[in-house]
């Protein structure tokens, strides 16, 4: 097996609070074999030495909250997710392109109708396609009258218990259960929630005995209260989070992933949805909060990541959004690289170390230093291999 040795100019690992002071990798295969300087490595025999000294490696970066079939630009998500799952397999194929380009080297998929999600994910891992590794939810647990309602409902502690059995059973590697309502749906409303304690708690149980957890679709108000009293692992979202929910959240060990870009952005739901009157007005309430309470979110303590929410290949504009919040841009860093694959309980990902998976972004500039450097890629190393072709 070709060793390659990798000589640059910095490494972030995704756990140091900067550069740390070691400037090679080796890699045997698909995982690090060694993390040192060139003193460490001596006279190598079969190795394919690459001349990066003008670039920095940080770990591949970690979505956790997207979507692979939405497009919020184009409007109406939840009409996206009823598209013939053929099709929209075919209308995946951009999106996860546009994401791994952008140096997102897995996505934390929050929900897909007929399993596509799943289906994708084992393509990529057969090679089928290039594509980000994928942390599957399948089918989104929502209630007949909840945001997230396309084509599935799932009502009651035995339909609960059987929806997740049947995703488990398929491959999804976590649950996902939409309790509060949305913004882009019409009728739903951001503080209540359409699932009672019980209900939350099966799908918490059910997670559980598969050795598995549950990322719940929360704002504020009452769902937050019931999933955090479930034993929920993560609230999506949080936009409307109190002081108290956030020392209970803390308390708890609970994470949280901030999905910024699509509220903010001219490309997001302000866009897609902006002829929709009772949508735009949720948005420009959400809005009106959701800086001022992001802020103090993230000064509080609280284990918190990142995630686009199908903003495709936007996944640095949302640690842009974090360190003009106030957090360092280390943070911001380790909240998609180290933090984040704590927050999806991967331990093979998210730093460079010895013996985890080689999954690398290559980049022309110090990302410490200046954190838009983040959208300036050289080169992408996805287990071990360069990535020429992006499908």
């Amino acid at each position: 097996m070709v060793l390659k040795l990798l000589k640059l100019k910095g490494i972030i690992d995704g756990k140091s609070d900067n550069l740390i002071e070691k400037d090679c990798i080796l890699i045997e295969g698909e995982r690090i074999e060694h993390v040192g300087t060139i003193d460490d490595f001596g006279q190598l025999d079969d190795v394919q030495v690459m001349d990066l000294r003008n670039y920095y490696a940080m770990a591949g970066m970690i979505d956790c909250h997207t979507h692979l079939s939405v497009i919020p630009e184009l409007g109406d998500q939840i009409g996206q997710l009823k598209i013939p799952a053929s099709r929209n397999i075919l209308r995946s194929l951009n999106n996860i392109k546009a994401d791994f380009k952008a140096g997102t080297t897995t996505m934390r998929v929050m929900g897909e109708e007929n399993y596509i999600d799943i289906e994708i994910k084992n393509a990529i891992n057969e090679g089928l396609i290039n594509g980000p590794s994928i942390l599957a939810s399948g089918i989104g647990l929502t209630s007949i009258n909840g945001h997230g309602y396309a084509l599935t409902s799932t009502d009651g502690l035995e339909e609960i218990r059987k929806r997740a059995r049947i995703n488990f059973h398929k491959g999804a590697d976590q649950l996902k259960i939409f309790v509060t309502g949305g913004v882009s749906s019409e009728g739903s409303v951001l503080n209540k929630s359409s699932y009672s304690l019980e209900e939350i708690e099966t799908a918490v149980y059910e997670s559980e005995r598969a050795g598995k957890y549950v990322c719940a679709h929360a704002h504020g108000g009452e769902g937050i209260d019931l999933c955090i009293k479930a034993g929920v692992k993560s609230i999506e979202h949080g936009t409307l989070l109190t002081d108290k929910q956030i020392e209970k959240m803390i308390k708890n060990n609970m994470w949280l992933t901030i999905t910024s870009f699509i509220i903010f952005s001219d490309k997001g739901v302000g866009y897609g949805d902006r002829n929709n009157s009772k949508i735009r007005e949720k948005l420009e309430k959400v809005r009106d909060i959701a800086k001022e309470n992001y802020s103090r979110i993230v000064s509080s303590g609280i284990n918190f990541v990142l995630g686009t929410d199908s903003m495709h290949g936007c996944l640095p504009e949302e640690v842009k959004f974090v360190t003009d919040l106030g957090v360092s841009n280390i943070e911001g860093i380790k909240a998609v690289t180290g933090r984040a694959a704590e927050a999806c309980g991967i331990d093979e990902i998210g730093t460079i170390e010895k013996g985890k998976i080689a999954d690398l972004i290559i980049l022309k500039r110090n990302p410490v230093e200046d954190i838009e450097a983040l959208k300036e890629i050289f080169l992408i190393i996805k287990k071990g291999k360069i990535v020429e072709d992006y499908l």
